[in-house]
This record gives C-alpha cells, structure tokens and sequence, in this order.
C-alpha cells in the first residue's frame, strides 16, 4: 500500500507539471480524484512514465476534444488515453452546465 500511495503521489507531481494550464487543472484533477482503483502499482508506473514523455499538445488536445484516443494510439497507451478522455468528456459536460450551455 505504501508502494501505491507513492507512486499516486508521483502521478500527481507529474500532472502537475504540465506546460499548459488547461492540461494541468483536468490532469491534476483526473488524478487526484478520479484515477480508477483498478490501476496496478505497473498501471502506475506505465501511467507515470506516459505522462512523463507526453506532449502537451497532444494531451490539450484530448482534453478539449479535438483528438480522440484512437487518435494517439500509436504513441501512447490506448487505455489510459481512453481513461483521460471519458474523464474529460464528463468535466466539460459539467462546466457548461454550470454555464448553462447544455
């Protein structure tokens, strides 16, 4: 359990360190709060190590919708991709919502 809580902790670091504000706020959020239990301490470390080599670009525009995971398949991994883009889907769902839009 230790083993997990630092490797959270590490996932939360590198969510954090995003050059784009955006990324960093749904990121840090996904990670903090919404990372699924079912990950594995190798889940983690996978994760971890994607978010490190990750391009910004790349995850700005899986947030804001403009690619979708089966657009980054073939640079990073498909389940984690899926995983960030279902979370995104529900917070932008949200904010516009609370705005009114929907």
């Amino acid at each position: 359990m230790e083993r997990m809580e630092a490797l959270r902790k590490k996932a939360i670091f590198q969510a954090a360190r995003r050059a784009i504000l955006e990324n960093e706020m749904f990121l840090r959020d996904y990670v903090t709060n919404h990372l699924p239990e079912s990950y594995t301490e190798d889940d983690l470390e996978a994760f971890i190590a994607m978010l490190v080599r990750m391009f910004d670009n790349d995850l700005f525009d899986l947030v804001m919708g403009v690619k979708t995971a089966e657009d980054l398949q073939e640079l990073y991994d498909y389940r984690f991709m899926k995983d960030i883009q279902s979370f995104s889907e529900q917070r932008r769902d949200e904010i516009k919502r609370a705005k009114g839009v929907l």
